[in-house]
């Protein structure tokens, strides 16, 4: 198994001009337990090797893990339990491998142990993507700007029943519609950055599930797929029907996450039929996740036909209350 597989990844509703702002964004629920993990592997007769892992909260006081590390060899070690809260702690325990292994989370530390004296000692840390609140730089279009400690000016989209929030985001109002933009878009480097809501009780696509329509015709999956392996085209980053990513880029929900992509519209012949596919690059929270991909149709719930030279930005209300921020793009010539 090579490296890159590691679970850690290394339509207008309205036209209201800008909305009234809301009530303060929703605070993060600030679970102690989920999130990432690093430290060291300990196995007999040999050093120690670097070595990480996750928590993932499942449900009311119930929780999985995993812990792994990778040899020089290329040998993947890696333990996956579920566990329950059982006061200030996390109990884990279950059968892998060779036998029997047990863990304990608490004051962010995580602490697994295994027969023949084998155990990972990991301590929590927080990534932050490299290009989270990157300015737009000379050139670029401004769809959501972003200051911290104001709500944003939402004029450049059309759902006025989505709402602005004083920490600078603009946030899903469900059951009210998409929001699409005014401008129409064609070649373009985008940049984008959303926060998913922890749901800790739901499961697969009901796990704070939205998404990005790039042209209103190629879906990006917005989901919680924190510690899920393996991924499906259905996951974060994911393009339904055409191209599973690369590597699991997710941080923890209750994070800000970043979207890096690059498009190239589809090039039409003279009667309007397809010469050549749109192309598509996304780095999920600095990491690449689809490379160049070739969309010669749209993904399921898309603008059907060939492509176009210019079409909408579209961020769909699945149900759930995800927020964006930063969004802005830079016009591109082929």
């Amino acid at each position: 198994m090579s490296a890159r597989v590691l679970f850690w990844g290394v339509v207008a509703v309205c036209c209201a001009a800008a909305p009234v702002l809301a009530e303060p964004a929703p605070e993060a629920s600030g679970d102690p337990f989920m999130g990432e993990y690093e430290g060291v592997y300990h196995w007999v007769g040999r050093p120690d090797i670097p070595a990480k892992g996750l928590i993932v909260a499942e449900g009311p006081g119930l929780y999985r893990m995993m812990a792994q590390c990778q040899t020089e060899g290329g040998q993947i070690n890696q333990v996956e339990l579920h566990g329950q809260l059982v006061g200030p702690r996390v109990i884990f325990h279950g059968y892998t491998g060779s036998g029997q292994w047990d863990a304990e989370a608490a004051q962010d530390t995580l602490n697994v142990k295994g027969a023949y004296k084998t155990s990972f000692e990991l301590k929590k840390v927080e990534r932050r993507s490299p290009t989270e609140g990157q300015a737009p730089p000379e050139g670029a279009v401004v769809l959501l700007p972003y200051e911290p400690g104001t709500a944003p000016d939402l004029g450049a989209w059309t759902n006025g029943n989505w709402k602005a929030y004083d920490d600078g985001s603009m946030g899903v109002q469900p059951g009210t519609g998409p929001n699409t933009t005014r401008d129409m878009i064609g070649d373009c480097r985008l940049h984008l950055e959303f926060y998913l809501p922890l749901m800790a009780g739901a499961f697969g696509q009901g796990r704070s599930n939205s998404g990005v329509y790039v042209q209103n015709r190629y879906e990006i999956q917005l989901l919680d797929s924190f510690g899920v392996l393996p991924q499906t085209g259905g996951d974060c980053g994911g393009l339904y029907d055409i191209s599973t990513p690369l590597v699991n880029a997710s941080f923890p929900p209750e994070r800000w996450q970043t979207y890096d992509i690059e498009f190239r519209a589809a090039r039409l012949n003279e009667d309007g039929s397809q010469k050549e596919p749109a192309r598509l690059t996304v780095r999920h929270n600095g990491s690449v996740i689809q490379e160049n991909v070739a969309l010669a149709g749209p993904t399921p719930g898309g603008t059907a036909g060939p492509g176009a030279p210019e079409d909408i930005l579209h961020l769909q209300d699945h149900g759930n209350q995800v927020r964006f921020r930063n969004i802005w793009y830079v016009p591109l010539n082929d």
